[in-house]
């Protein structure tokens, strides 16, 4: 009986570099340079975690995934944040670059899908850790050159024990650091027991009481499918500014604005609803880089301040130094939530084909399970909803999934369906920036190397952040 570990582990035994379309190639290359940036940057911060790391395979990767992951100057794709154990897992293993960047776009394509299933569940974003045991078990299957077999067992090995994070950890202190590590690492040793003979449960994924039921409050299996004909590394974004994606074009204005902060009386953040959710689950009395790269209101007073945002303004010597001045503009930025630019951020991936295939019935479970995890904050909320629909386009896009469900056609819903080469995942923002002379700014963020951006302006973000990361950054 065909199981997903089972079809996981036959695609990446047989997957060679000359399957992989030249633009997968391209920005997978630029993702492992994007990867080594944030590495480099991040080192000093993960020093405490990198003195405990295992020995060997594991600990090199355990390393990495610590480092590029302290200032959240990473990429991401559909669904997750799949860099942070990818690159290292395939580097760790692989006996050869062309090896390597197979065993990377493999892992990314298994771990996106996986972020992708899990999307309705009590973990997001780059808190989806136990896509990074896949990640690294994929990876580190390929770079090892195991068989179908050994590769479908490395998985169910690595996802038997998935982590499952507490937000507190996450949004504010250093334990944030662990979140691709532990699961990576896991990952990567997952792989080796395969190879000596340990077997797992290859249904660990689909059983009732797998993967998928514990870990998403809507299980979506139709989107773990489309291997080989869907290509989801080529939906990467590359963040210029150090940060959550939900910041990103916010802080891009403040660093646009041009004005010394003195200058500024107040400033109003209009933007999507994720940038808002974001904002309200990260706040917290202490002023960490975390906490400024979880913050839109933090990070644009930090913008101002400095004329600019890179790791070295959150370093935790200068926050502390300048922290009296950073928290006195932050207190005068006020972010507010605009329905229309939700409805951009939606588009951006309803138009690609991305429509979660979900009833009524599963819906009305999706807001129980949100209920009882406590994530009422995750439940947009009938005034959301009346606002989205009341967007034409937006309209127009839904009412296209719901004939196509009317219809029975129940697949369109799955990976299967998503057009890559259409995906935005956008979050706009829009900054007023009022100053003292009774003037006003306004600017629309911009996101330079976002999800659909020409590979020549994501291979320019790519080069300016090793450029920032200076000389412990490989040379590009």
């Amino acid at each position: 009986m065909a199981t997903i570990c089972g079809d996981v582990g036959e695609w990446v035994a047989g997957l060679r570099a000359e399957d992989l379309p030249a633009s997968v190639r391209e920005r997978a290359e630029l993702q492992a340079l994007s990867i080594a940036a944030g590495r480099a940057a991040g080192a000093e911060a993960a020093a405490p975690i990198a003195a405990v790391a295992p020995d060997g395979p594991a600990g090199e990767i355990y390393r990495s995934a610590a480092a590029s992951i302290a200032h959240d100057w990473d990429d991401y794709l559909f669904m997750g944040h799949t860099g942070h154990s990818a690159v290292p897992a395939a580097a760790a293993f692989a006996a050869d670059p062309e090896r390597a960047l197979v065993a990377q776009v493999a892992a990314n394509e298994v771990a996106g899908r996986l972020g992708a299933a899990l999307f309705l569940g009590p973990h997001n974003g780059q808190f989806w850790a136990s896509i990074h045991c896949a990640s690294a078990s994929v990876a580190a299957a390929v770079g090892l050159g195991l068989d179908a077999g050994r590769a479908a067992h490395a998985l169910a090995i690595a996802l038997y024990q998935p982590p499952f994070g507490m937000w507190p950890g996450f949004m504010g202190p250093r334990s944030k650091l662990l979140t691709a590590a532990e699961p990576a690492a896991a990952g990567a040793r997952a792989a080796q027991l395969a190879a000596a003979g340990m077997t797992g449960a290859l249904d660990v994924v689909e059983h009732p009481r797998g993967v998928l039921a514990n870990l998403s409050f809507a299980p979506r299996p139709a989107m773990l499918g489309a291997l080989g004909s869907v290509w989801l590394t080529d939906t990467l974004a590359f963040k210029r500014l150090p940060g959550c994606a939900y910041l990103q074009s916010a802080a891009e204005a403040a660093c646009a604005a041009g004005v010394a902060a003195e200058e500024v009386e107040s400033v109003e953040i209009e933007s999507g609803w994720l940038t808002c959710e974001m904002e309200e689950l990260g706040r917290g009395a202490e002023l960490t880089p975390i906490r400024v790269n979880f913050s839109a209101t933090l990070s644009v007073a930090v913008a101002l301040l400095a004329g600019g945002l890179t790791p070295a303004e959150l370093d935790p010597a200068r926050l502390a130094r300048n922290e009296a001045e950073v928290r006195a503009l932050a207190a005068r930025v006020r972010l507010r939530h605009d329905p229309g630019l939700t409805a951009r951020t939606v588009r951006g991936t309803l138009a690609a084909g991305a429509a979660p295939d979900l009833g009524p019935r599963e819906l009305l479970r999706l807001r129980r399970r949100l209920g009882d995890a406590n994530m009422d904050e995750a439940n947009p909320g009938p005034a959301l909803a009346r606002a989205l629909v009341a967007d034409g386009e937006l309209r127009r896009l839904l009412g296209r999934s719901l004939r196509r469900r009317a219809a029975g056609r129940r697949g369109d819903g799955g990976i299967a369906a998503l057009d890559t080469a259409t995906v935005r995942m956008t979050f706009p923002s829009r900054l007023r920036i009022r100053l003292h002379d009774g003037s006003e700014l306004v600017l629309e963020g911009s996101e330079p190397g976002s999800c659909g951006s020409p590979l020549a302006e994501q291979r320019a973000v790519v080069e300016e952040r090793l450029r920032v990361a200076g000389p412990e950054a490989p040379a590009h």
